[in-house]
This record gives C-alpha cells, structure tokens and sequence, in this order.
C-alpha cells in the first residue's frame, strides 16, 4: 500500500508539472511529445521481478566447456596465457562488471568481484569456520608426506579451529609481539649496516631485492626458533638461509601455478610437484633441526610463557598441538612470512625513494617520537601514526596479496545475483584500490588519507582495501609483519635519506606480487 501512495503520489506531481509547463507556453516540441504513458513508465516503481535476485546460471564470464573447462584460456593462444592477474581481471571487469563467473576446470570454479559492498557480504556472511580453497598442491602434499596433517592454509572446520585457536594466543597478543621488538630492532641495524657496506662510489645498491629477502628469514628465525639463521653472515648459496630463501619462493611460484595447470599431480610426481617436495622438505628439515635445538634450551632451563620464549617450545608445551601439527604450522609461518614481509619494504622503499618530501614528513616524525633514545620501544611505534599510514598507503598502491579468497557457506546474493553454497569467491582488492570511485587520486601516493584528521577517510568504504583479511581467518602474522617492516624503516630513515635510482617499478604475481625489476637505490647519509 506504502509503495502505491507513493507512487501515486509520484505521478500527480509529474502531471502537475506537465500542466505548468503548458499553462505558460513553455513546452518545447519534445515536451509535447512526451505522452502520459511515458510519464507513467519513468515514474513507476521497479517491479517485484527486477528486485528479485538473478539466477547464479546468469552470472557472466569467460566461455568454458563441459569437459575442459575454461582452462583452454591459460593455453598457448588464449586470452589469459602468461597474462599478470591483474591484466586479466582489469579486462574480465571492463568486459562483464563488478561480477563474473570463471570456471577454470570442471570442479574449479570462481566468481570474480571488485565491489566493497560484496565484498562486506562475503566477509559478514562467514561461517563460524570459514573456508578458503587454496595451495591444493601443498595439501596433497601433507596428505601424501605429512600423515595427512594440515596447517593453517590447508585445514577447514573444526581441524582448522583447533589449530587456529591455541596459535593464536601466542601470535595476535601485542605484548607477545613486542617481545620480540629488541631482537628484530638488531636485525634491523644487521641489515642496513650490510646494505651500507655493498654501496659503490654514488651511494648506490644495486638490487635491494635479495637483501630483504634476506631480513625476513632472519626476522622468521627469530620468531619461530628465537635464532639467526646466518643469512647476512654467511652469503654462500648453499648455506641454510639462502637455500631456505630459495625453497620459499619455489613454493610460492608452484602454489600460483597450480590455479592455470591440470592436476595430474594426484595421479603422479609432475615436475611441479617434485619441486614442492623438495621445497617443502628442506623447509620441515630446517624447522625439526632448529625446534630440536629450541627444545635444548628449554630443558636446560629458559623459561616458557604466553609472552616470551621460544614459539615452538611453547605450541608444544602450552597447547594440546601435537609435535607434527606444531611444525606443520611453523613451516607455513616460514614461507608466508618472508615473502611478504620483504616484498612489501620494497615497495614502501620504492615510493619513499620516489616521493622525498613523503619520506621528509615520516623523518620528521620519527625524529620527534624517537627524541634522544636510541632504543625503539612498543611505545614509540604506537605514536608513529604517519609511519602506518606510509604502510597502510603502500599496501592500497601496492599489496602484496591479490586479493582475499573465500567459500561460501550458505546462499549469499552479490551484485544481484544468487551465488549458492559452495562458490569460490576471489574478492579483488589490488583492482579496487586503483579506482578512482572508492579512491580520490587512486593512482596517487597520499599517505594522509589514512589519517584519522582526515575526514575523508570515513567516506572510504572499509571493505575497500583489507590487505591482511577479516573475520576469523584473518592473517595470523599481522602483527608481526607490521612490527618488522615498522622498525626496518625506523632504523633506515633515522641516519639515511633514501633515493631511488633504478627503472620504473614493474610487478609479476604468483601468489604473491613481486617487483620484477631490480630495486636500485642510493643512501646519503644525513
């Protein structure tokens, strides 16, 4: 009754105006044209049927067929062969919307889509364990190798729930994070003393690439085996840090590989399949050498809590984890910390050298906080708030992760489409934060708008830029990625001004962005 009021309502005022318009001779020819049914149509109320969600059949795409799939795009000669992620959905959006449907093999399904709004829906509309279909390599791995063990990126529902609850107590408290401040505070000063050291005649490094892949191993090591690994000290390639370097990459390669690839590695060793194993082997080789050694310390008497001490000792003692969950998780810890961390410095490096009077304004503020005390504290970081902007900025320009993936558990409606139980649904953060309708300036570097002075920075959707996740399967490591990447600026910025000297930046995906050029800068000292 309240929708006919109004539009009844709606119409009268229309003809109304119609009758004003004639009374003072005003109508023009296309005036009288208009008709009363047309003023009908234009004021009527959408009708019941095109408020009601569309099938999920009617979602668009790319065309795939019965047996194979939408796989022959990946192929030589398709649309998406060797094509970046981003290239591909940037055309996928422009071609179809904010929502499309890919089935990339029979059984591999995704729904694509780069609205904030939907994005909020998926995340809201989680399940108490939600579900995220990825690194299938890397579970049949653990399926075939690992007694069928998963980690935290393989395990779903209540396995996963057990895992995620009792290592969860250790890695999001902030006083346990900060703990390890001091320690990651050295490694910080190891790193830019060994950058200063490989400095030619113009101040300049080469390659800062390999160098910070070099910090977060160290970094790891702390945190998981509370020891340096030897990655600055011993530059060999067949050291255990570098090779360690190597086996996560190879890793990370493999698992984005595996989205555009038949599986023929569940009925035998593909090449690909054979390289994770002797990735991943090396990587659990590492783990039970150095946990073993943890595990010394411990019997000799170091102490174990909530907040401090060894992490593996502590999973093993504290939880009811048992030994092969434990290093399951700290394998994973391992080669989804040391990619990120690193290629996330590169790029806030890459647009601080770009921008000198962004990197001035964050000197400035780190100099005022720090004052005289040459020991950064948790508390220093805390009052940084330009400082977390500069990284919060650099994940919306720059993410190191595409986007979020995630499985319904129910019926959800996105963009006006049913989308059932069972989808998977890649949420496109790197798209989203390049455009200008969720972002003035998208293309900019403006640390500002993430200032809480800022006013507009309440207008931007919060769905809009969710670099670690949300909701319970949020990134576990959060805080630790922050912590090391916070103190490795604080340490540069304060005795060095920053310039970058090399080719305009370019970035290849697997499943993670890299820069794929080399990351050439210049240090002066101030």
């Amino acid at each position: 009754m309240m929708a006919s009021n109004t539009f009844t309502s709606r119409l009268l005022r229309l003809k109304h105006a119609r009758q004003l318009k004639l009374s003072r001779g005003s109508m023009t020819a296309a005036d009288n044209a208009l008709s009363l049914e047309c003023l009908l149509e234009r004021a009527a109320p959408p009708s019941q049927a095109a408020l009601q969600p569309k099938p999920y059949r009617q979602v668009p795409g790319p065309r795939a067929y019965p047996v194979i799939g939408g796989i022959h795009h990946y192929m030589p000669g398709g649309r998406f062969h060797k094509r970046q992620f981003m290239d591909m959905h940037k055309e996928c959006a422009e071609q179809y919307g904010p929502i499309y449907r890919e089935t990339i093999l029979p059984g591999l399904e995704f729904v694509h889509i780069s609205d904030p709004k939907d994005i909020e829906e998926v995340f809201r509309s989680d399940s108490k364990h939600p579900v995220r279909q990825a690194f299938f390599m890397l579970a049949h791995y653990n399926k075939k190798f690992n007694e069928n063990v998963q980690g935290l990126l393989t395990s779903h529902g209540e396995d996963w729930q057990t895992v995620r609850k009792n290592v969860q107590q250790k890695m999001l408290k902030p006083k346990a994070v900060a703990a390890y401040l001091p320690e990651h505070s050295i490694v910080a000063d190891e790193l830019w003393n060994h950058v200063m050291s490989l400095r030619d005649q113009e101040k300049e490094v080469d390659d800062l690439r390999p160098i910070l892949d070099k910090y977060a191993t160290e970094c790891v090591g702390v945190v998981c085996f509370s020891k340096r690994l030897g990655a600055f000290s011993d530059p060999s390639r067949d050291s255990d840090a570098q090779r360690f370097i190597e086996a996560v990459s190879i890793i990370m390669e493999i698992s984005q590989k595996e989205f555009k690839e038949l599986p023929w590695y569940r009925v035998f060793r593909t090449p690909s399949f054979k390289k994770l194993i002797e990735a991943q082997s090396f990587i659990r080789e590492i783990a039970v050498k150095y946990s073993r050694e943890a595990l010394g310390r411990i019997s000799q008497g170091a102490a174990i809590d909530g907040e401090h001490g060894d992490l593996i000792p502590y999973l093993l003692s504290k939880t009811g984890l048992s030994e092969r969950q434990v290093l399951t998780v700290i394998c994973e810890f391992i080669f989804a910390g040391v990619d990120t961390t690193s290629h996330h410095l590169s790029f806030v490096l890459y647009l601080l050298g770009r921008h000198p009077e962004i990197q001035e304004k964050l000197y400035q503020e780190i100099t005022d906080v720090l004052g005289d005390c040459q020991q950064v504290t948790e508390s220093h970081i805390g009052k940084m708030s330009y400082l977390k902007a500069v990284t919060r900025e650099t994940h919306r320009l720059h993410p190191v992760a595409p986007g979020n993936i995630r499985t319904s558990t129910k019926e959800i409606v996105l963009s006006g489409y049913k989308i059932p139980a069972g989808v998977q649904i890649a949420m496109h953060h790197d798209f989203i934060c390049l455009q200008d309708d969720h972002f003035e300036k998208a293309q900019e570097f403006r640390p500002e708008r993430w200032l809480r002075s800022n006013k507009a920075r309440d207008e931007t959707h919060p769905f809009a830029s969710v670099p670690f996740g949300f909701g319970p399967r949020a990134c576990i490591g959060r805080r630790f990625a922050e912590q090391e990447s916070h103190i490795a600026l604080i340490k540069l910025l304060t005795k060095y001004r920053l310039e970058y000297s090399g080719q305009e930046l370019e970035k290849e995906c697997s499943i993670t962005y890299t820069p794929a050029n080399k990351m050439t800068f210049r240090f002066h000292e101030r």
